[in-house]
């Protein structure tokens, strides 16, 4: 099994991201709150996951030309085609629509590929949110005070894409492994013929069948494994994203650019992400790199690292000397550690990933 994982940090110097809205748990209900969460003793301000994943969404329509999978209503429940043959973001995002259709069971489930966290502030909410304090005054008589939070800091999160599971569709009786729809979940009567009121999935599994057969999927009694190229495609285009990341609420106000400013990215054949906890971290208000801390965790876990891959460090230069870090004394130490490294622009480490990725898929 082969993960590409990463950490990514984006700068938000006066940004309002992913907003709580109005928190009535609180006696002034007049402040338009930023999403925080507490860890120890601080409080620390966040983007969700699902946001995150939006963006992701979106930059991979706008940039690489997704069709995304339309979304439809059903029982109080909202869910994607569950198409990944048609739809990429199917295939690495995956879905849940579980629920009876003109009583047959639909339900198929995806355990998605691309894994992520929230973009958590590397500040505290003491040391990054402030209160802006307005007026609406453009409607006849007295100005109308309103009053909402937004942040100065650097949000960190970390992804893992496992490049098995791309293009690859179970047929397991199991949640989260049960992709697709199969005859076998066709009703039938005394004489073999479905059921009424199994059209929909007799033409659901139709139109898959087409769909594979076009596309050159092989088939297996468990699995529907599509071809290398597209595997390939989509896995290298998910990663290729982080570089045009576009998204964010009260961009009109707060113009923020959530492309990330620095990037660690690497191969690893385990369900790990090597980036995860405090690599970066505050202190006394200022924003710190471990290097000793990345060259240990790195050579620790070397078995899993394949041979031939590198650790990518890509970053933005006005971005880390305003932070004080030397990238150079970061590569060097994971050297140290026995680790190959790349350093480049955030564009460059990112195209130079993808080409192991590309190679994985031979």
């Amino acid at each position: 099994m082969r993960f590409a994982t990463g950490i990514v940090l984006i700068d938000a110097p006066h940004s309002a991201l992913n907003m709580l809205g109005i928190d009535e748990s609180l006696a002034d209900r007049n402040v338009t709150r930023v999403k925080t969460f507490r860890r120890g003793g601080k409080r620390y301000p966040y983007v969700s996951p699902q946001a995150w994943r939006y963006w992701w969404r979106f930059t991979l329509k706008e940039h690489f030309n997704w069709e995304l999978s339309p979304l439809y209503r059903e029982q109080k429940q909202v869910f994607t085609a569950a198409n990944p043959l048609k739809y990429p973001d199917d295939d690495v995002f995956g879905y849940m629509r579980a629920f009876k259709k003109g009583g047959v069971n639909v339900t198929v489930t995806r355990v998605s590929p691309l894994k992520n966290t929230p973009l958590i502030s590397v500040l505290p909410d003491r040391s990054s949110i402030t209160v802006d304090e307005g007026y609406a005054s453009r409607h006849e008589g007295d100005p109308v005070p309103y009053s909402q939070e937004f942040y100065s800091t650097v949000f960190k999160g970390a992804f893992s894409l496992d490049l098995d599971s791309v293009g690859r569709f179970t047929i397991i009786s199991k949640a989260g492994f049960k992709n697709l729809l199969t005859w076998d979940d066709v009703p039938r009567d005394k004489k073999g013929n479905p059921k009424k009121g199994a059209e929909d999935v007799v033409n659901e599994i139709n139109e898959m069948e087409r769909i594979a057969e076009e596309l050159g999927v092989q088939r297996t009694e468990k699995e529907w494994l599509m071809p290398p190229e597209i595997r390939k495609k989509r896995a290298t285009e998910t990663i290729k994203a982080l570089r045009f990341l576009t998204g964010g609420a009260k961009q009109s106000q707060y113009h923020t650019d959530v492309t990330p400013k620095f990037v660690l990215l690497l191969n690893v054949d385990a369900g790990i992400n090597p980036f995860i906890s405090d690599l970066v971290f505050e202190e006394k208000g200022e924003i710190r790199f471990d290097a000793e801390a990345l060259a240990k965790r790195l050579k620790d876990l070397k078995e899993v690292i394949p041979e031939g891959t590198k650790l990518y460090i890509g970053y933005d230069a006005g971005f880390v000397r305003s932070l004080g870090w030397d990238v150079d004394e970061i590569a060097e130490r994971v050297k140290e550690a026995g680790i190959a490294v790349f350093t480049g622009t955030v564009g460059e480490a990112v195209e130079e990933f993808a080409k192991e990725i590309e190679a994985y898929y031979g």
